[in-house]
């Protein structure tokens, strides 16, 4: 045959196969000896194979043939399978059912090797139980390639689908239909056909492009500085207006800045006449659209009155429920005394406008008149409950705790180091010199809070102290010779019943 290779194509039922000569020597050792054991004729090579009878055909032959080509067709899967890492935890594979075992946990693995990696990998996603007797490495390596197997098939899915969106809209575009975009997944506006083309999806790679295209331009520093002489001129009315920094954070601030540079050039500030007048009126309009959704809170689950009568001419009263606390109403009292009678003829006013089926309970200080005023309310408004301040209870408890004797002396040398700290300019920057700018004194809502926050303090900076006191640089000052410089030092390095 010389340099032509020579081929046989063999034919059995509707598959068909075409053969080297070395093919044809592999076949000969395999299928020769099944045949002249099961008495089959085997045609000579070049020959067209001669279909047996339906006389001569025995049903073990068949059943032989069948089972030899299942072996040979499952050997060679499980050669070109077995490739994957995975093939080396698993025994006892069965050439039928092609089901294998675990080896660390003999679980039976009935799906592919990807399922059984997901028993390694504790990854439940698969239908398979997770494996319990894993070693970690081993686990780690599976659910790796779990994950980025899972990555690699939706990052293809993604790229397909946005593929074929992103060369369609090429395409308009290069056959000269001129389209402007309103950025990704949004309709795209045809200047041509006057119609707005389908939105087209966002692909994996549409996370490192820009959604529009832009060009640097030559005033892109001049727009930076811009931005800074705007910055510096809102920064100036801050500070010429007195306006804590804070005011920045405020949502309504950040949505105004918004509004004002969506409007583009040409805005105009509002004069002062708008700010009373209309805006003024609108604004009062909606805080009584939302007063109107605190109303039904409190038809809904009940309200909780709030009045704050700590000081002398005003008193306050709130609102309280799920919904929010709402300032109701303030009442000017300055020109009468507010005793029992006066405060349950406010408290009650406050009940009938707000709905006394609404009302569940009234909150105020625990000061005698409220007292009264809330036993009152208790006697005839039968469903209404009066409950005292916990912040005024836990302040009239200081103030029974400070008058003990021994909590009373110790306050009284307290005062005595902070009246003389703070009372001396000299020696109020020296001691924020030693106690790195921290403040003895601290001011709170109460006076008798104040008294014990500022003993809390000093116990804090007793270090500190020690060492301005014991320090050159004070006792060669003029302000140690005093008798309240030498009282409050006594008390500081000597006095071991007011640090005791």
């Amino acid at each position: 045959m010389g340099t032509t290779q020579r081929r046989l194509v063999l034919t059995s039922g509707s598959c068909a196969s075409t053969l080297t000569p070395e093919g044809v020597q592999k076949l000969k050792r395999t299928t020769l000896p099944a045949a002249r054991s099961s008495n089959v004729t085997t045609p000579p090579l070049g020959a067209a194979p001669t279909p047996p009878s339906s006389s001569r055909r025995h049903p073990n032959t068949v059943t032989s043939a069948s089972s030899a080509r299942s072996q040979r067709a499952l050997k060679n899967m499980a050669s070109s399978s077995k490739k994957d890492f995975a093939w080396q935890w698993t025994k006892d594979l069965d050439p039928v059912t092609k089901h294998f075992y675990c080896v660390f946990c003999n679980h039976k693995c009935t799906g592919s090797i990807s399922r059984f990696k997901h028993h390694l990998g504790g990854v439940s996603s698969g239908g398979m139980i997770n494996c319990k007797k894993v070693p970690p490495n081993v686990k780690e390596e599976c659910y790796a390639n779990v994950m980025a197997t899972k990555e690699k098939r939706k990052a293809s899915h993604e790229l397909c689908r946005g593929g074929g969106e992103e060369s369609e809209s090429v395409d308009m575009g290069t056959k000269g239909t001129p389209y402007v975009s309103s950025g990704s997944g949004s309709a795209t506006y045809s200047q041509q056909t006057g119609s707005f083309l389908p939105p087209r999806s966002r692909g994996p790679l549409d996370r490192y492009v820009a959604l529009e295209a832009r060009q640097a331009t030559l005033n892109t520093p001049f727009k930076k500085e811009e931005r800074r002489q705007a910055s510096r001129a809102l920064a100036r009315w801050f500070y010429t207006s007195a306006i804590p920094f804070n005011a920045a954070n405020n949502e309504h601030y950040v949505n105004a800045m918004k509004l004002v540079s969506n409007f583009g050039p040409g805005f105009n500030a509002p004069t002062s006449h708008e700010y009373r007048t209309w805006m003024l009126k609108e604004e009062v309009e909606d805080v009584q659209n939302l007063m109107k959704e605190h109303q039904k809170a409190w038809k809904r689950y009940g309200c909780t009155i709030m009045s704050d009568g700590k000081s002398r001419c005003l008193i306050n009263f709130l609102v309280n429920s799920p919904q929010g606390t709402w300032f109701l109403k303030s009442i000017d009292a300055s020109a009468s005394i507010k005793n029992g009678d006066l405060l349950y003829g406010y408290l009650d006013d406050v009940i009938q406008e707000v709905g006394e089926e609404n009302v569940v309970q009234v909150i105020s200080d625990n000061a005698s008149n409220y007292k009264n005023a809330g036993s009152k309310l208790m006697e005839r408004k039968e469903k209404v409950w009066w409950t005292p301040c916990a912040a005024h209870c836990i302040d009239l408890m200081l103030e029974d705790i400070s008058k003990m004797t021994w909590f009373d002396d110790t306050l009284k040398r307290a005062r005595c180091i902070s009246k003389y700290l703070y009372g001396h300019q000299w020696v109020l920057a020296l001691m924020r010199k030693y106690t790195n700018n921290s403040e003895i004194l601290r001011p709170a809502v109460t006076r008798f809070a104040t008294s014990f926050l500022t003993l809390q303090s000093l116990q804090k900076q007793k270090d500190n102290l020690v060492a301005l006191f014991a320090s050159q640089e004070w006792l060669e000052s003029t302000y140690a010779k005093s008798r309240e410089a030498k009282l409050a030092k006594h008390h500081v390095l000597h006095d071991r019943e007011f640090w005791g």
